[in-house]
């Protein structure tokens, strides 16, 4: 067997030798020779470790299609293993910092760069998400759609009628359902969107700033002329197509309007069918832009990046203001563009930062969804916590606070109603942050019982100052406590997963064979085992050990907290709780609040950066990929002299090239 090996890698080791000079003249120096040397052994052939051929990798990369996803993404892992060192694994020599280093640059020429420039990938054509597209509707005709769930006496509150008929939409590859390629490979609900759209244009208001909002106009004539039907209809469908709608779009509409008035329909019937029209076109439902079909990146167009803009930051359509500007050809100019960005910090519709960025990406909307809701609705505790989640992220872009806040914090939100599960000696109420954006949740601070004078059953979060050392950010929020643990039980690899994924943005693969925890826990020959030694049983394999060694301490970090997010020192069974534990680096720590404060000292940078990643990938739609690297590198730079402030991550990816231009082509 073992000469076998030999001679495989020997074989192996010659084909590598004759590919190298067609790698090193068409995509530079290649370490082949140090994978030659140091990677065949256990990467060659049927049998490679985790499935990493690296002599067909090699292979395949001398033609290299870099829209070939699935060979980038085993060339991430690759350098990703190398740079972290986890490859080559214990007991091997391990590679010298000149040694990663070539792979870094060999990695950066071939996937990061074109032609040895920074480009941004081609641009995706993006559809309205579901909550994008009432949102859109909403703004657009003036109506509500959605019944505002803290006017209510009890938190079980129903779905609205939009949003019981549209269909679940899932997360892309970005974790985020505003992803495009997801979006692309999920049906079109156009008949759902159909019956949303009747249902809103019967709910429209006619009145005089109803008509001023939808057509320009105080007051309709009884009788309108060609000249006026032609304003109408552009005015509105300027708004409904975002900018972009062109003369065919308008005759279209006009058309509609004359065939219903010719068939008898009265005048605001017929008007509600034009509209409907316009509603019913595609470039409503899609952003398209204009396509020079280029492949190196070039600028948007003003009404395409005004488009870009609302939808980052309100999730809705581009309002009259951002629109005027773009018509204007002013919209990109510094002070004006300061001006819309900070306006639609204000606006109500800043909440979808919260409600679908954060919410997606920490994961608490769980907590609403259906299958956390029992037949009678959502539990009070849910939407306790949720609201808990919601209003901290809001803050965090309304007072302009730092990233790290998301670690640890000294304030926090918590609920009256949850207050005593948490303790009330952790938490003092404070003032508002003396700097921020408008309070787009006031209208929510207020209680049923306040608006409806009876009483009320729920009260939403309110801005605590932490005086104890248990909470403080998100990670030890009882929200994120609760969603990551089973429901009679805490799981210290659930969190742990949790924390190296959505924390510090390293998402990890489960391997294949690994063996429940139950059958760990059957093999211990003592009663009653402790946490640590479940873990030890469950995690003996030297595969396992991999990763357990960074995912363990993490969660049993966090072991002080009950599967509910209460704080507690022992276990149902009298057995202590033991959070202690030593990071990678050596670093130890004692208690929940150690850990983090150890997190923040560690992984700084590598936080920071996994925020500016995900809120990017937000913002763009799509996943990031390797050549997305260049940019957060810079915003990056930027947020750290900004000293890591909510508001300059956002302001950066807006003027970054991702957010400012598009690309048609790949090569």
């Amino acid at each position: 067997m073992q000469i076998h090996r030999h001679a495989r890698r020997l074989v192996a080791g010659l084909t590598i030798l004759i590919l190298a000079q067609c790698l090193s003249e068409t995509h530079g120096e290649a370490p082949v020779e140090l994978i030659s040397q140091r990677c065949l052994d256990c990467h060659t052939g049927d049998e490679a470790e985790a499935g990493i051929d690296l002599e067909s990798l090699l292979e395949q990369t001398t033609a290299l299609d870099v829209n070939n996803h699935q060979l980038v993404e085993k060339w991430v892992k690759i350098e990703a293993a190398i740079l972290d060192q986890r490859m080559p694994p214990e007991g091997e020599d391990p590679l010298s910092e000149n040694e990663r280093k070539l792979v870094q640059d060999w990695f950066h020429r071939q996937f990061v760069l074109k032609n040895g420039q920074p480009h941004i990938g081609p641009t995706p054509l993006r559809r309205l998400t579901h909550y994008e597209f009432i949102n859109t509707v909403e703004d657009l005709l003036g109506v509500q759609l959605r019944a505002d769930y803290n006017i209510l006496t009890s938190v079980n509150v129903e779905k609205s009628f939009v949003e019981k008929i549209l269909p679940l939409e899932v997360p892309g590859e970005s974790g985020f359902v505003n992803d495009a390629h997801a979006l692309a490979s999920q049906p079109f609900a156009i008949q759902q969107y159909i019956r949303c759209i009747d249902f809103a244009l019967s709910r429209v208001k006619e009145d005089g700033d109803s008509l001023q909002r939808l057509f320009g106009l105080d007051r309709l004539p009884d009788q309108l002329s060609d000249q006026q039907l032609r304003q109408i209809a552009k005015h509105f469908l300027h708004r409904a197509l975002r900018g972009q709608a062109t003369d065919e779009h308008v005759k279209q509409a006009m058309a509609v309007y004359t065939q219903a008035i010719a068939a008898g329909t009265e005048q605001q019937s017929a008007l509600k069918a034009m509209m409907r029209t316009g509603l019913l076109l595609p470039e409503f439902y899609y952003r398209l832009e204009s396509n020079e079909a280029k492949s190196t990146p070039y600028e948007i167009g003003d009404h395409e990046f005004a488009t870009r803009l609302a939808y980052f930051l309100t999730s809705s359509t581009p309002d009259d203001q951002l629109l005027d500007a773009a018509d204007a050809g002013t919209l990109r100019s510094p002070a004006v563009l300061e001006q819309q960005i900070v306006r639609l910090l204000n606006h109500p519709r800043r909440i979808a930062l919260s409600e679908r960025f954060a919410a997606q990406w920490i994961e608490f909307d769980e907590l609403i969804n259906d299958s956390q809701s029992g037949s009678n609705g959502i539990s009070t505790t849910s939407r306790a916590q949720y609201d808990e989640m919601l209003y901290f992220f809001d803050e965090l872009f309304r007072s302009n606070r730092s990233v790290l806040d998301i670690v640890d914090s000294d304030w926090t939100y918590i609920s009256r109603y949850n207050m005593g599960q948490y303790g009330k000696d952790q938490f003092k109420s404070r003032q508002p942050f003396d700097q921020g954006m408008a309070d787009v949740l006031a209208h929510r601070r207020l209680t049923g019982a306040q608006r409806r004078g009876i009483e009320s059953i729920y009260d939403p979060p309110t801005l605590q100052t932490v005086t104890g050392d248990r909470y403080g950010g998100v990670i030890t929020s009882a929200a994120v406590m609760r969603l990551t643990s089973a429901p009679a039980r805490t799981s210290p690899v659930r969190r742990g997963v949790w924390l190296l994924d959505k924390i510090l943005g390293n998402k990890l693969e489960a391997p294949e064979n690994v063996p429940p925890i139950d059958q760990a826990i059957g093999s211990l020959p003592k009663a009653n085992p402790s946490k640590l030694e479940i873990l030890k049983a469950h995690t003996e394999m030297e595969s396992c050990m991999v990763c357990h060694k960074t995912i363990d301490p993490l969660g049993i970090g966090l072991e002080n907290f009950d599967p509910t997010g209460r704080w507690r020192t022992e276990y149902r069974d009298q057995q202590p709780v033991v959070s202690t534990g030593v990071l990678p680096g050596g670093n130890e720590f004692s208690s929940p609040r150690e850990l983090k404060l150890q997190l923040l000292e560690i992984y700084q940078e590598q936080i920071v950066r996994n925020f500016i990643r995900r809120l990017l990938s937000y913002a763009i739609g799509r996943s990031l990929k390797p050549y997305d690297r260049v940019t957060v590198d810079h915003l990056y730079e930027r947020v750290v002299e900004a000293d890591f402030k909510s508001g300059a991550v956002i302001r950066e990816i807006i003027a970054s090239p991702q957010f400012q231009s598009r690309q048609d082509k790949e090569r």
